[in-house]
């Protein structure tokens, strides 16, 4: 056989400086931006029509109600985007790829959380800045206008703590639940117990105060539900750690725990129906 039929293989061995300087640039580069931007992606229709919801609360809301009632765009935001914003690998049937990715489960949950909360973040300020800069003489106003007697006027700050605190536990139940759910039903429904958690929280926190005080001041509702939102991120970035990708059942042919969680949804509904039933027939003659 002639030296023609087999080509000549030369072994190069590459410097050791330059493969530890490239090792060492792609550990330290921050993978970070790489996480939010494919929140953002993922997530940017949502967060345009929250944004269109708010332009037209902000036009419209004032003709027909107080001003003050565009803070509750909060509470909207977070019982929608909390569920959206962690549950969406599990909504899309793409989990076993996101886990598969270099990203840890922990950095998936932090990264999505961090995002959430951004989000949620932006449009209470937003909601504030919408109110002129002018949200304390508004909410004395508000009370004032109505009668509400009940309400500890002297420390009005401990109020505002509600406007983000209810909307950050409703997000952060939501938020958890879908993404600890293992088939679209559950993730589906998950606005469903963050509402209900939020809600219940509030009543409980305005039922001690009305006992201990005869007036709502917030002292014990703002801690509660901090402690809630607390309690339960905490408890559900430990168990999303060691969480393995469900099955992606068919949202049209559910199995029969699909129906069951269907089922529990409608009961969870049934007692946000209840509570908000609750705040109108105790309140609503203050508003």
């Amino acid at each position: 056989m002639s030296d023609k039929e087999f080509p000549e293989l030369r072994l190069v061995q590459d410097s050791v400086g330059s493969l530890r300087l490239s090792s060492g640039l792609n550990a330290k580069r921050p993978f970070w931006f790489g996480l939010f931007w494919g929140e953002w992606f993922s997530h940017s229709r949502l967060i345009l029509g929250f944004l269109l919801l708010w332009l037209a609360a902000v036009w419209l809301l004032p003709l027909v109600a107080h001003p003050l009632w565009i803070l509750v765009l909060g509470g909207v935001v977070a019982v929608i985007g909390g569920p959206a914003f962690g549950g969406s690998d599990v909504m899309g049937g793409c989990e076993e790829f996101s886990f598969s990715q270099p990203a840890t489960r922990c950095q998936l949950f932090d990264a999505r959380l961090t995002f959430a909360m951004g989000c949620l973040f932006v449009f209470t300020l937003m909601n504030v800045f919408a109110l002129y800069h002018n949200l304390a003489d508004l909410v004395l106003s508000f009370f004032v206008s109505t009668g509400v007697a009940m309400v500890e006027l002297r420390h009005p700050h401990l109020l505002y703590g509600i406007v983000l605190a209810a909307p950050v536990a409703g997000l952060a139940i939501g938020f958890s639940v879908a993404a600890l759910a293992t088939t679209r039903a559950v993730a589906y429904t998950a606005w469903v117990w963050g509402a209900l958690g939020s809600l219940t929280g509030l009543r409980a926190g305005l039922s001690l105060e009305d006992y201990f005080w005869d007036r709502l001041n917030g002292r014990i509702t703002i801690p509660l539900l901090v402690t809630m939102t607390a309690m339960t991120l905490g408890i559900a970035r430990r168990v999303y750690a060691d969480k393995e990708a469900g099955r992606a059942s068919s949202p049209l042919r559910l199995p029969l725990s699909g129906w069951a969680t269907l089922a529990a949804a409608a009961l969870g509904a049934l007692g946000v129906g209840l509570l908000i039933m609750w705040f109108v027939a105790n309140y609503a003659r203050y508003l």
